[in-house]
């Protein structure tokens, strides 16, 4: 026998401790981990898929049968090691694992570290399967969402669409005397007639052997191209004009409320709130304000130097902001100076012709790709571009729970 089995065995049992160690560490600081430490996590589980390859040989070798089924026994529970408690049921495993009949994250790492159900590579038709994923816990009820596009119901339907919005809202309910005529309150809608926009870009020519030598680079250029579609989606949602390729955000709206500037930064915004509970539609909304802003307001200090919101040390999760009772996002593509405060689960609506994908091609062309006026194809040269790009549209039903806030003094 070439190889030591039992020692491979050893081996695998010290890459699941490390990987222990790597979550428990994230775990006692109640923290999702970085992407720093899910990267050595991915390594370990790679380095363990080559001592596969190597018992696996050493079985075949042998002609040892039950050799092979204790290690995926070793398999699984290196996978189960890494396993955060709250990822073990079926309900929070990655997709492509549930529907090829995954039941414990055991089963979800064995599939990385097993052969063809794992680490594919890029497929003939253009597919790109992604390595298996340390999925952060989905956004739970009660707890504030991270990103604008989480706030926003979504549905699924064609690329062009109507509906109704509301332009005018006057409750006139009012006690009637028996025989007395009713008062009328008016709701104007008015049909909006819409279409979806395509978000999308493409990234540079990579070659092909980079792709197979450097497995995480697949995975790296996934994460960043859905990360400018989401970023580009969320500019449209805010900042769109309307005009051209540009969905209408809710900073172009017509009928929306507006809050000038009041006294301090936290006196404006807690205004804006009594503008939408003046319509009782502040039950469930949220801010949106520039990172810039959001650091005013979390410097914000009283005569004795004490933070309002904590300062440097406060207990609540940096993530988990809340202002005046209500969650905010800070994003970029917000406008510095500027704040809004939405029912965005009431006044919006994301409709998804297609969502965000991520394919590649090798047809391109480029015409000076060898030098000026010297072309070639992707193909010809061995390169791959890869594109990302997602179909939807913003609906506004109600303008009326949207604020712009003026936050310049």
């Amino acid at each position: 026998m070439s190889e030591n089995i039992e020692l491979l065995k050893t081996e695998v049992r010290t890459i699941a401790e490390q990987a222990r160690v790597i979550v428990d560490q994230a775990e006692g600081e109640k923290r999702d981990m970085t992407e720093a430490e899910a990267s050595e996590v991915s390594a370990l589980v790679k380095k363990a898929r080559v001592i596969q390859d190597r018992i696996t040989l050493a079985v075949n070798q042998e002609n040892a049968k039950n050799s092979g089924a204790g290690f995926r026994d070793e398999l699984r529970k290196l996978g189960d090691s890494i396993a955060r408690p709250s990822a073990m049921k079926r309900d929070n495993l990655h997709p492509r694992v549930k529907a090829a009949g995954g039941s414990d994250w055991g089963e979800q790492v064995l599939r990385a570290v097993s052969g063809p159900e794992g680490f594919k590579g890029l497929l003939a038709n253009g597919a790109v399967p992604l390595t298996v994923p340390l999925e952060s816990e989905p956004i739970r009820i009660g707890v504030p969402a991270l990103v604008l596009r989480q706030l926003i119901p979504t549905v699924t339907g064609p690329s062009r669409f109507s509906y109704m919005r509301q332009t005018v809202r006057t409750n006139n309910a009012a006690v009637v005397a028996r025989g007395a005529l009713k008062p009328t309150s008016p709701f104007t809608l008015d049909r909006v007639e819409d279409r979806t926009r395509t978000i999308a870009h493409l990234s540079e020519p990579v070659a092909r052997q980079d792709l197979r030598d450097a497995p995480m680079l697949q995975r790296f250029l996934d994460m960043e191209m859905r990360l400018g579609v989401e970023q580009a989606l969320e500019q449209q949602i805010i900042n769109g004009s309307g005009s051209g390729e540009n969905m209408t955000g809710i900073a172009n709206v017509s009928g929306s409320q507006a809050q000038a500037w009041t006294t301090d930064i936290l006196t404006t915004m807690r205004k804006a709130k009594t503008k939408l509970e003046n319509l009782s539609f502040s039950d469930g909304a949220a801010y949106v304000v520039h990172p810039n802003d959001w650091e005013t307001i979390e410097l914000l200090a009283d005569n004795e130097a004490q933070y309002y919101l904590g300062g440097p040390v406060q207990t609540v999760d940096v993530n988990a902001r809340r202002l005046w009772g209500l969650p905010v996002v800070s994003t970029t593509a917000q406008t510095a100076g500027v704040a809004h405060l939405a029912n965005f689960k009431l006044a919006t609506e994301l409709q998804i012709a297609e969502d965000l994908r991520f394919d590649w091609s090798e047809n391109t062309y480029d015409p000076n790709a060898l030098g000026a006026d010297v072309g070639a194809s992707d193909f010809q040269r061995n390169m791959i571009r890869f594109r990302a790009e997602m179909d939807a549209g913003l609906k506004i039903y109600q303008p009326s729970a949207i604020v712009e806030i003026d936050l310049t003094a």
